[in-house]
């Protein structure tokens, strides 16, 4: 129960700050003269990461990833959860996403 009341504080305050926080980065890329896409893109893997948290209990794995290691280890569910994702973001985006984040090393947790 504690858990889950500090997963609840948690998600007021990130809904409470997060506007403000995405607007302080902008203006800080802004000033490095950085491209905002560099800022969207670290907030979608992170919101990814957090759906690899909700959907399979693994915050450091993508969702895309996640879906091909399990597919590669015969997970039916896996497999079809595969192709809706590759459907919708284009062939291959599961294994290239798992390739882009684990590169070639065998991981095998």
């Amino acid at each position: 129960m504690k858990a889950f009341l500090l997963m609840l504080l948690a998600a007021v305050l990130v809904f409470l700050i997060v506007p403000f926080a995405i607007v302080g980065q902008m203006l800080r890329f802004l000033v490095m003269k950085k491209p905002l896409t560099e800022l969207w893109w670290d907030i979608a893997i992170g919101l990814d990461q957090l759906g690899g948290a909700i959907l399979y209990g693994e915050p450091d794995w993508t969702v895309s990833s996640r879906t091909y290691w399990l597919r590669k280890r015969g997970n039916r569910y896996a497999a079809a959860f595969e192709h809706v994702i590759d459907f919708i973001l284009g062939r291959g985006h599961c294994q290239n996403a798992y390739k882009h984040e684990f590169g070639e090393m065998d991981v095998d947790r």
